[in-house]
C-alpha cells in the first residue's frame, strides 16, 4: 500500500475547497482531471453506471464564474460527487440496479440531489448497486460485480458498492449511499474510505427507492470524517416530502470536529463484537485504536451486552416484510424481470405472517431500549465495521449466478440500522493480505457531532485514511 499521495484524486474536500475558493484550483480542470480518470479506471472497477461528463463540465464552468464574481456558496462548492442509482435526478434514470427499471426516468429531483446542487456540488453520475439494494457482497448479475481498487478480486461489499469504489479509487471526492443493513458502512469498511449512517430521518429520502421504510437511511462517503460532515450539513434537515424526517434542529455538524478525545467515553462492548467468530486481525486491528484513544484522552468502559447479538435478526424480521412492501407493484408486472435470487429473496416476505412483522417490531423497541440503557454512561461505542477478511468475488458468486440469501456477508452493522442510531466506519489498519479494516464508531440518536468528532480525532493520531491502492495511478 502507498502512503498519503499530494495528488488531486486523493485529495479530501477539506483540501481542495480553499484551493477552489482561492481561485488556486479551477472546478473546470478539477472536473476534466476526474473524468479523465473515470475514462481509464472505470472499465476495471465497474463503479459507475452513468457519467455525465457533458453536463458536468457545463457545471464546472458555471461554478468557475460564480467563483470568480465573488459568489462562492461554501466548501462543496465546485465539488464532483456521485449518486447511488436509487437516487433520482430530474431527466435521468434510477434503476436501482435492476433491469425492472431500466427504463425509468425521473421526474424530478431527490431532495439530496437538490440540496447538494444548491451547495454548488457537481453531479457526475450514478453508481452501481446491488439490485435494489438488498445485498451485502456488492454482486450484481446485471449492471456487473464492482471491483474492489484495493484487490480486484475481491468484493466492494453492498450494497453502495459503486458509491465506495468510486471514492477509493480517487474518481470521486464524495458520494452519496443508503444503509438499510449496512450498506454504506461495509462497503466504506472493505474499501478503506469513510462513511456516515446518520441517525433515521436525519437526511430525507424523498425521491430515493425504498427497500425497508423504516431502516432505510441515505448518507455520504467519503475520504475522510471531515468531508463526510461538510456533506451532511448540505444534506441533514426537514422536508415535507418525507413523513419520517427529523423535524427537529440541524447543528453545525463540524463544529465539534477538533475537540480531541478529551472527556469522551467509549463504550466497548463485551459480547458478540470481539468473540471468536471475529477475524483475529480485524479485532487487533480495533482493539489497538481503541487503546490509542484510550492514550489520548478518552475513557473505556466495559459494557456487558448480552441481548446484543438479535439485532440481526430483528433487522431481517422488519426488512422483509416492508421489502416485499415496497415491490409488490413491481413485482406482480415485471417478476420475471428480477434476478431469480433476488425475486426469490423479496417474495419470501409474502410468507411472513403479519403477526411475525408485529413480534419484530416488538422486539425492535425491547432491543432499542436496552441499547439506550446501556449507553447512558458513555458517549459513542466503537466495534468493527465488517467482522471477516474481505472475500474474493468467486467466493460470493454461486455457480448458477443467483444472489441467494446464503451468500450474504455476517453482519455488525445492521444492528444499528434497527437503533437508528448515527453509526460511522473509518479506516483504522490493514489486513496481512493489504486489505482495509474499518472501525465503527456509533453514538447517541441526533448526535453525530460526538460521533464526527472521535472520528476525526482518530484520523489526526493515524495515517490509514491517507493510504493508497498501490496498483491505482495518481494524476500527473
Amino acid at each position: 500500500m502507498n502512503k498519503h499521495v499530494p495528488d488531486i484524486a486523493y485529495q479530501s474536500i477539506t483540501e481542495i475547497a480553499p484551493r477552489i475558493r482561492s481561485g488556486a484550483l479551477s472546478p473546470v480542470d478539477l472536473v476534466e482531471a476526474l473524468l479523465l480518470r473515470i475514462s481509464r479506471l472505470d472499465p476495471s472497477l465497474n463503479a459507475f453506471l452513468k457519467v455525465w461528463g457533458d453536463s458536468a463540465r457545463t457545471e464546472a464552468r458555471m461554478a468557475k464564474s460564480e467563483i470568480e464574481s465573488g459568489r462562492y456558496i461554501g466548501p462543496l462548492h465546485g465539488i464532483p460527487v456521485g449518486l447511488k442509482d436509487l437516487i433520482d435526478v430530474a431527466g435521468h434514470k434510477t434503476t436501482g440496479g435492476s433491469k425492472v427499471l431500466a427504463d425509468n426516468i425521473a421526474k424530478s429531483d431527490a431532495t439530496v440531489a437538490t440540496r447538494l446542487k444548491a451547495a454548488g456540488a457537481i453531479l457526475i453520475g450514478k453508481l452501481n448497486l446491488v439490485e435494489f439494494a438488498f445485498g451485502t457482497t456488492g454482486l450484481n448479475p446485471f449492471t456487473g460485480d464492482v471491483k474492489n481498487p484495493w484487490d480486484r478480486t475481491r468484493i466492494t461489499a453492498g450494497s453502495s458498492s459503486g458509491s465506495a469504489a468510486a471514492v477509493a479509487s480517487g474518481m470521486i471526492p464524495a458520494s452519496l449511499g443508503s444503509d438499510t443493513g449496512g450498506s454504506i458502512r461495509m462497503p466504506a469498511s472493505v474499501c478503506g474510505i469513510a462513511g456516515l449512517k446518520p441517525t433515521y430521518g436525519r437526511i430525507p429520502r424523498t425521491g430515493v427507492l425504498d427497500l425497508s421504510w423504516s431502516m432505510d437511511h441515505v448518507g455520504p462517503m467519503a475520504r475522510t470524517t471531515g468531508d463526510c460532515a461538510l456533506l451532511m450539513n448540505a444534506l441533514a434537515g426537514p422536508d415535507g416530502g418525507d413523513p419520517t424526517s427529523y423535524a427537529g434542529p440541524v447543528q453545525d455538524f463540524t463544529s465539534g470536529l477538533e475537540e480531541g478525545l478529551a472527556l469522551i467515553k467509549i463504550g466497548v462492548p463485551t459480547n458478540y463484537f470481539f468473540e471468536d467468530s471475529v477475524d483475529h486481525e480485524i479485532s487487533e486491528a480495533v482493539l489497538s485504536s481503541i487503546d490509542l484513544m484510550a492514550s489520548n484522552g478518552a475513557e473505556i468502559v466495559e459494557l456487558p451486552m448480552p441481548w446484543v447479538e438479535k439485532g440481526r435478526a430483528i433487522n431481517l424480521g422488519v426488512i422483509r416484510p416492508e421489502a416485499v412492501s415496497a415491490h409488490e407493484s413491481l413485482l406482480a408486472k415485471y417478476a420475471d424481470l428480477y434476478s431469480p435470487g433476488l425475486r426469490k429473496r423479496i417474495q419470501s416476505g409474502f410468507d411472513i405472517p403479519a403477526i411475525d412483522y408485529v413480534r419484530a417490531q416488538r422486539a425492535r423497541q425491547w432491543f432499542n431500549h436496552n441499547m439506550s440503557e446501556s449507553m447512558k454512561q458513555v458517549d459513542v461505542l466503537i466495534t468493527p465495521s465488517v467482522p471477516i477478511q474481505t472475500p474474493m468475488i468467486t467466493e460470493c458468486t454461486p455457480p448458477d449466478g443467483n444472489m441467494e440469501a446464503g451468500n450474504q456477508l455476517p453482519m455488525f452493522t445492521s444492528i444499528f440500522d434497527v437503533t437508528g442510531q448515527p453509526s460511522h466506519s473509518i479506516p483504522c489498519g490493514f489486513t496481512s493480505s493489504g486489505m482495509p479494516i474499518g472501525m465503527m464508531i456509533t453514538g447517541h440518536p441526533y448526535d453525530e457531532t460526538t460521533v464526527l468528532r472521535v472520528g476525526n480525532a482518530f484520523e489526526k493520531l493515524t495515517d490509514w485514511h491517507q493510504r493508497v491502492p498501490t496498483d491505482i495511478p495518481v494524476l500527473n
